[in-house]
């Protein structure tokens, strides 16, 4: 087994000892999966403690420091005319508010 897997897969080990409430959600890289497999392979890549809502569009995971985030998940969830009414910080808290799930997030990468 390679080392850094080796690392990955502890550290997953540790957040999920330390936080047996939360949910593990894994995300697949999108090189994975291949259109004619029922099965895919995968390796253990990093894990950490974060934030995701899934939509109709797309899973977005919670980054406050990203305003074109902030911009696509407000359009989506509530319309492109609303998130044009507000200002900034208006724009900051109704991202906030939005109905985050907190998780321990797992990428599952390429297999080395």
């Amino acid at each position: 087994m390679m080392e850094q897997e080796k690392h990955y897969r502890e550290e997953l080990f540790k957040l999920m000892q330390e936080n047996p409430e939360l949910p593990v959600f894994p995300m697949v890289d999108y090189e994975i999966i291949g259109e004619d497999c029922g099965r895919w392979l995968g390796a253990w890549g990093s894990s950490y403690i974060g934030e995701y809502l899934v939509c109709e569009e797309r899973v977005y995971f919670r980054d406050d420091n990203d305003p074109s985030e902030v911009e696509r998940l407000i359009c989506e969830r509530q319309g492109e005319e609303i998130f044009t009414l507000l200002n900034d910080e208006e724009a900051k808290e109704t991202y906030a508010e939005m109905p985050w799930i907190k998780a321990i997030i797992v990428n599952i990468d390429l297999p080395g």
